[in-house]
Order: C-alpha cells, then structure tokens, then sequence
C-alpha cells in the first residue's frame, strides 16, 4: 500500500477528513455514555449516534466535491487579479468594524428619544444624530437603533476613501466612533488619517487625544466628556495593536 503524494494536504485540509475526524469524535462520545447511566447524565447516546452518522454523510459528500482549504482560501485571496476575493472578505469585515462601532457609540452618545440641544448648540436626536433634526421630534429606541447603525455604514464608506491603511478591529471601531463624533470631513483631513495611511498606526492611535474640544459660546474649549470618549477610544486602538488581539478590517 502506498501513500498518495499529496496525503499531506489531504490530511490537514480536506473537509471530508474534517467530517471522519468530528464522526469519529461523536462515536466515542456515543459508546461512553452508552458505558454510564445515561439517565444521570440526562443525555441520550442515540443522539451522538445520529449526529455521527450525518456528519459521515456530510463527509462522503464532501469527498466527491472538489476540496478548498485554508491554504487555498488565502492563496486565492492573495493572488485576486479582479479583486473580487478581496471584496468579499473585506466587506465582511467593514461590516463586523459597523457592529462593533455601533455597540461601542451608543453608551457614549448616549439614547435620547426626543430632540435636545447638545453641548455645542445643535439640535440632536437618539445616538447624536444631528442631520435634519428638529425640535420636538421623537423616535423609538428601535428606530434609534436602526438609524445609528446606517449612519455608522454611511460614515465607514466615507472614511473608507480617504483612510485606506488596514486596520486591526479595535482601530477600526475607535476611528469609526471618532469619525462618527468630529465628522468625515475633518477626519480626513487630519493627521490622523495621514499617519495611519503611513503606516503609523499607533501615532494615529495618540492622534485621537487631541480631539477632545469643542466650541462654546464662540470658543474652543476641553470638554470633558469628549476627553474621556477619546481616552477609551485610545486605550481600544492601542489594545488593538497587540498580535494576540489584531484581525483584519477596513471600511471599504
């Protein structure tokens, strides 16, 4: 008997070998709670046994279809002359940098289902929203909830044109509520934005602690519940530049 020549790849990459592994798992749990009183486990070892046999039969499907790996996966996505791949995966993330944005904005902006003025005079509404608000207008906390995460799309394609550098998630969430805050159009004009495209990742971090001001009565002064917003913005940027934490987004 002799070893196909490529048994290594089939061995750690092919799904149909995924399936026969998790089988085989699922029968040994089957067999020692068949060994035991099931009824103490309160588990019922025919139901091991079935999932056994349906991952076997994923697996005998999975050996017939053309296997991908991982290997393969990335290679593709590094190799993407259309750059179809590329979107794909980057738009994935773009979307999980929006949620996690929207989770990380929302205690700091703080729901408010009524118009009020905000600390700089302007009319704002649910999560800080300012566009077309007027006073007396109301809105639901689900439809606050919908609309924060449009804006946050809105915002991440716009800051997508002008910050272009990849980004690990904690950087991406913290440039997006910053954006979110000060607007694109400053963002991208910012020394922020031109660090991080330079590949200066954690000065583009420490760029987000002099955004702490706004204008009171016709002058710039240091409020201090955008300084604390920036230092979490900060510490979760920085945190982000750890390898053990950093995973691949971008905004467009």
């Amino acid at each position: 008997m002799k070893l196909i020549e490529d048994w290594k790849s089939v061995l750690f990459g092919a799904w149909s070998i995924y399936a026969l592994a998790i089988s085989t798992l699922l029968s040994v749990a089957a067999v020692f709670v068949g060994l035991v009183d099931a009824k103490d486990l309160g588990i019922d070892p025919v139901i091991f046994a079935a999932l056994a046999s349906s991952v076997s039969a994923v697996g005998v499907v999975a050996r017939i279809v053309q296997q991908v790996t991982i290997r393969d996966l990335l290679s593709r996505f590094r190799s993407d002359v259309s750059g179809a791949v590329r979107r794909g995966v980057l738009a994935m993330m773009a979307a999980g940098a929006v949620a996690g944005a929207a989770g990380f904005v929302a205690p700091w902006e703080g729901l408010r289902t009524s118009t009020y003025i905000d600390a700089v005079g302007v009319p704002t509404v649910c999560y800080g929203h300012t566009l077309g608000v007027k006073l007396g207008d109301t809105y639901t906390p689900a439809e606050c909830d919908k609309l924060l995460r449009a804006e946050l799309q809105q915002f991440a394609a716009k800051l997508g044109r002008c910050l272009k550098a990849p980004l690990p998630e904690g950087a991406a969430v913290a440039f997006l509520s910053w954006s979110y805050n000060v607007g694109t159009g400053a963002a991208c004009s910012s020394t922020l934005v031109r660090k991080a495209n330079g590949g200066d990742l954690r000065g583009a971090c420490d760029e987000l602690l002099r955004w702490d001001k706004g204008r009171i009565g016709g002058k710039l002064q240091r409020i201090r519940g955008l300084t604390n917003r920036r230092e979490a913005e900060h510490r979760l940027c920085l945190q982000s530049l750890e390898p053990r934490r950093s995973w691949w987004a971008v905004f467009s």
